[in-house]
């Protein structure tokens, strides 16, 4: 026997339902692109950002790189459609359409993103090869589209937290929590429809009190986390290894617990690169490098 919906939730599973309606609705050029370049041509391949402007950092540093999606499905009934939906229509900020995330240490097409599927779920994610992942196999990659963020890090940031996401990518305890997508949903629907607007924005939010942040060591923590979605993944290995955003989440009250997909481009210091369809990331990222060449040591210069 199934379960009664409580009645107090039943709105918003009827609203979550719409969203993916209406999803099936947009095009698939969405904001991804008019982020960089709200006039280039429908036809464009990719945009490069024209302003790069970094904090600035004392003594040596790196980048962290992000890749964000916006995935177009080949079935539209996929059921990653509904998260898909779900996430536009509850958006709170002028940000892209994006539903999944990942993070690399070069610009190289291999980031690490976590999604079902596969002995590791916190695997390699690669434009050129998305036959080679099962969530990415589902989608078409002429019309899915991606836009590259960097994080500026002092060089030792950069080193834990590469360590910090290799530890879990070699973990096949570490698991895509579907389940917590419905919590986050159930969140969003109220943070857009049942919330002022001034605990709308990301870092003026109101989370649950049960919420909170974790502070672990991957070297003498035997009981660490290995539950997460794509983006609370990404805000814990974030609080746990770079200063400035621990600082920021703590300083506003911010759980990663709750992130979605877009409140990681909102996190200050996280910077928009460059826009592409899948098919042509490596040639975006080509020519990203040939514009700002001080990224040049991120990218594997093909034959």
């Amino acid at each position: 026997m199934f379960k009664r919906i409580n009645p107090k939730y039943f709105s918003l599973v009827l609203l979550l339902l719409a969203a993916l309606f209406l999803q099936g609705c947009k095009t698939t050029r969405s904001l991804a692109r008019e982020s960089l370049e709200p006039n280039a041509p429908e036809d464009s391949h990719f945009i490069l950002a024209h302003d790069i402007s970094f904090p600035e950092i004392e003594g040596s540093y790196k980048y962290i790189f992000f890749r964000l999606y916006n995935p177009a499905y080949k079935n539209p009934l996929y059921i990653a459609n509904l998260l898909k939906g779900g996430l536009s229509a509850t958006k709170t900020e002028d940000v892209p359409d994006l539903s999944h995330a990942s993070i690399n240490f070069s610009l190289d097409d291999n980031y690490y993103g976590l999604t079902l599927g596969g002995e590791y779920q916190l695997a390699e994610e690669e434009c050129a090869l998305p036959q080679n992942n099962k969530y990415m196999k589902n989608c078409d990659p002429e019309k899915s589209e991606q836009i590259t963020y960097a994080l500026k890090v002092t060089e030792e940031e950069f080193e834990n937290t590469k360590a910090f996401v290799e530890h879990y990518a070699n973990n096949p305890d570490v698991k895509y929590a579907s389940g917590l997508n419905i919590k986050i949903a159930l969140f969003s629907i109220k943070r857009k429809f049942f919330t002022t607007k001034k605990h709308q924005q990301f870092g003026s939010v109101v989370y649950p009190k049960s919420a909170k942040n974790k502070k672990v060591d991957i070297e003498e923590d035997n009981d660490l986390p290995t539950n997460f979605v794509c983006s609370t993944f990404l805000g814990y290995v974030l609080y746990n290894n770079v200063d400035s955003v621990s600082d920021f989440f703590d300083e506003n009250n911010i759980k990663y617990e709750y992130m979605n997909v877009t409140d990681i481009a909102l996190i200050p210091g996280i910077i928009p690169l460059f826009y592409s369809n899948w098919s042509n990331y490596q040639e975006a990222a080509q020519e990203f490098v040939n514009e700002y060449p001080e990224f040049s040591e991120y990218l594997t210069q093909k034959d």
